[in-house]
């Protein structure tokens, strides 16, 4: 029946199957000391979904001896909503919590490096690191679409001066400017930036803001004016209390940037770049015509109207004379505008968007009047 079927139709069927996309801008990756007393083989780096994976593993958690990646973990564990996976690479034992010695100071680099062969993870979070080591971080950190986060405790003479790193974010952990370092809670020590990107990430690129988020596990600041004048001149996040919640304040990157513009930047980036390159490879050509320039366009608002969707980018909007103020425009060439030298080269450029930043409140000013008068 097949062999006199195929005499009168033929029919082949090939799969389109386009690429996936393994860029992640949700989970958080501890970089750290191994375990003082460790309970079975520490891979290279590796996920756990609960403190007891980690635990099991020989990370103590709790009290006085407690590992630094442990505590960063229950941390992040104890935010509401919890991150659903966590991170971990592991510094060799005798590097970790030790000065760099004169050659060595590729170690932290290298760790990194290895990790990006694992998928899954965007916000990188150092712990119990010397300053020196905590300064390879951020320098590695701007060379790569990541985010980092960092305990610095000292905002007049901070690891890095402000407005240099566009991809580091430093977050204060005392109580007190006064606090002694020996006296610095633990969680604060080595959670605060974990905590704070738990919080953030829990909501998709775009739809968030990293300031105003009430943290769990951490003890809030007790800063004056003074103090908070200082975070904010050295680009420090910090927590204090309002209203009876402990709540992040900042939300700037080193360089006094917003990080929430950094990672939807990055997203929205990674995003762009996927759908053009599926319509490419899914189907059998995309032509060098004003169709075929056409569908990359369509590509390029297909991404910008998700940003507008995830609140990254602003919705077109009218002033007072009902005049459109657009979200995002896009512009390609007309095929007729190309030399024959461009359309040779296969290569298709000037494809150009310029979209507005949706932004976020932190702060309102209201201003009323009470009067006896009718209104």
């Amino acid at each position: 029946m097949s062999d006199n079927l195929e005499r009168i139709c033929t029919v082949d069927i090939s799969l389109a199957t386009p690429i996936s996309n393994d860029a992640n801008f949700d989970n958080s990756l501890i970089i750290g000391p191994l375990p003082a007393a460790p309970k079975a083989t520490i891979p290279d780096v590796f996920v756990v979904n609960s403190l007891e994976e980690l635990t099991e593993m020989g990370f103590v958690a709790v009290g006085d001896k407690a590992d630094p990646v442990g505590v960063a973990a229950r941390v992040a564990f104890s935010q509401s909503p919890r991150p659903h996976e966590l991170y971990v690479t592991c510094l060799p034992a005798q590097e970790a919590g030790e000065e760099a010695e004169e050659g060595a100071g590729s170690v932290v680099a290298d760790t990194l490096t290895n990790a990006l062969g694992t998928n899954g993870w965007y916000c990188i979070h150092s712990v119990g690191l010397t300053k020196d080591q905590v300064l390879e971080v951020i320098q590695w950190t701007e060379t790569q679409n990541k985010l980092h986060g960092y305990v610095d405790d000292d905002p007049d003479n901070p690891i890095v001066e402000p407005g240099i790193y566009f991809r580091s974010f430093p977050v204060y952990p005392k109580v007190t400017l006064e606090q002694p370092d020996d006296e610095v809670p633990l969680e604060n020590k080595y959670g605060m930036s974990i905590a704070m990107a738990s919080k953030a990430m829990n909501f998709h690129a775009g739809e968030e803001t990293w300031a105003l988020k009430p943290l769990a596990a951490v003890t809030p600041s007790k800063l004056k004016t003074a103090g908070i004048k200082k975070m904010e001149a050295a680009n420090f996040s910090y927590v204090i209390k309002i209203a009876s919640k402990n709540v992040t304040q900042g939300g700037k990157t080193n360089a006094g940037e917003w990080i929430d513009l950094i990672r939807f930047r990055d997203w929205l980036q990674n995003d762009m770049q996927v759908r053009v390159v599926n319509l490419l490879i899914v189907n059998p050509k995309v032509p060098y015509t004003d169709p075929g320039i056409s569908s990359v366009e369509n590509q390029m608002k297909a991404s910008l109207k998700d940003g507008q969707k995830w609140g990254g980018i602003a919705p077109t909007e009218y002033d007072e004379d009902g005049n459109p103020n657009p979200g995002y425009v896009t512009s390609v060439p007309l095929a007729s505008s190309l030399t024959s030298t461009q359309k040779a080269s296969r290569t298709l450029e000037n494809c150009r968007f310029d979209a507005r930043i949706a932004g976020a409140i932190h702060m309102v000013n209201i201003k009323g009047n009470l009067t006896y008068e009718s209104l």
